[in-house]
């Protein structure tokens, strides 16, 4: 069942070439509503979208507690079709084989709204916002058409349209969040996007802690002139600080241990060949295991902005937070039971530390939250030839299964 799962769910894409379903997307909703309509002749099952976009698939009528397991659908541009969608399908095909033993089990699916973050450069959106960590300045964040994430929300009728200050100007935003149900516990299923399971000859990996995530915005401002009539001399390019400044962030991490630091998104105004900029942005991004660690990343990157060059007079430079995610440790007690399993399964697994982001690391600021990885084949991820081998998919369902059985059985 978790293959049809992640066959119905990879037809559901903006392009042909790989998977693309942007979250906070049309396609992002027709993926959360074929997710639904697993359970669509059931009377129990109650599906509740929330204030931020999420799904919630609830076997019952009150708050809760109830187990919970899930991911996201919401892709990369030209993505895989396993990132996210492999957890999403593996808690569907868990829950429903749960609710034939137990009808009345409290158990339920989440399906967390633009995990990664594409469009607004702030990934977690829905399980953050779950979890209480999203604030009313992050919806004044602005895509690269120049739209507010305040007008998407407010145009999928989840928030309600920014105003203007009548005494200021300025646009004015509010941030409305209820929870819709109490998580007991969760656990969720991913691909490793990595190379050490394969490597170590392992079939499962039992995520304890998730390094931590910022997102900074550089931007500069210049002028905009003539590129062919103005002399080098007189020129205000907006880009110039900006590409400096790229090519030095490899040297932002050398000493910090596992610490990583990319530029995975730049644009300049007006975007014309003949043009010289007068604006340019740069999103950057940078992980590590410790807090520490992303201090002292952060800190050099500061560093970095204030004495980059060559700075034309009159060229502005700054750096703007955009996502803080602290390094998290996930629930110790819920990666016992999942070892448990595996050794009960004769299955082979080991622990490790995900440098990539996960909506767990969310929900675990708020309830006892597990992760687990299987294989990723050659690693591969965020690319149209992401993959895994067709038992380990099977192997994701099975372990999730056997794992919410064993924690209804506490919780009831």
């Amino acid at each position: 069942m978790v293959h049809q799962h992640l066959k119905k769910f990879k037809k559901i894409s903006a392009t042909k070439e790989g998977v693309t379903r942007l979250g906070l997307s049309e396609w992002e909703e027709k993926a959360h509503a074929a997710a639904a309509a697993v359970f669509s002749r059931s009377r129990r099952v109650k599906n509740i979208r929330d204030q931020a976009g999420n799904t919630f698939l609830v076997n019952g009528d009150g708050p809760g507690p109830y187990v919970v397991m899930g991911s996201h659908l919401d892709t990369v541009p030209n993505g895989g079709w396993l990132d996210g969608a492999l957890g999403v399908a593996a808690a569907l095909t868990a829950m429903k084989k749960i609710l034939q033993k137990q009808r009345k089990a409290p158990v339920a699916v989440a399906i967390w709204a633009d995990e990664e973050g594409y469009r607004f450069g702030n990934g977690l959106w829905g399980s953050r916002a779950f979890a209480g960590k999203v604030s009313a300045e992050e919806l004044l964040l602005e895509d690269r058409d120049g739209v507010l994430l305040a007008e998407v929300l407010a145009e999928r009728g989840l928030q309600k349209k920014p105003r203007r200050s009548r005494e200021t100007g300025e646009l004015v935003t509010k941030f409305t969040y209820k929870p819709p149900i109490e998580i007991a516990v969760y656990a969720e299923a991913h691909i490793e996007q990595g190379r050490q399971l394969i490597s170590a000859g392992k079939r499962i990996g039992l995520v304890t802690h998730v390094s931590g995530i910022r997102r900074w915005r550089l931007e500069s401002m210049g002028e905009l002139n003539h590129a062919g009539t103005t002399p080098m001399r007189e020129r205000r390019d907006a880009l110039v600080p900006i590409a400096g400044m790229v090519g030095r962030l490899p040297q932002l991490v050398r000493g910090v241990s596992s610490g990583v630091i990319t530029c995975g998104a730049m644009g300049v105004d007006p975007g014309v060949a003949n043009v010289i900029p007068s604006r340019a942005w740069a999103i950057v991004e940078h992980r590590a295991p410790t807090e520490r660690d992303q201090d002292e990343i952060a800190r050099r990157l500061k560093e970095l902005v204030a004495t980059t060059g060559p700075r034309a007079p009159g060229v502005g430079l700054d750096v703007l937070p955009i996502t803080s995610v602290r390094p998290t440790a996930l629930s110790e007690e819920i990666t016992q039971r999942l070892e448990e399993i595996c050794r009960e399964a004769d299955v082979e697994s080991m622990r490790l530390v995900s440098m990539g982001g996960h909506d767990a690391m969310s929900v675990a600021q708020v309830a006892p939250a597990g992760l687990f990885f299987i294989p990723s084949l050659r690693g591969f991820s965020h690319r149209p030839d992401e993959d895994s081998r067709r038992e380990d998919i099977k192997l994701a369902g099975d372990t999730l299964y056997r794992w919410a059985l064993a924690e209804l059985e506490r919780v009831l």
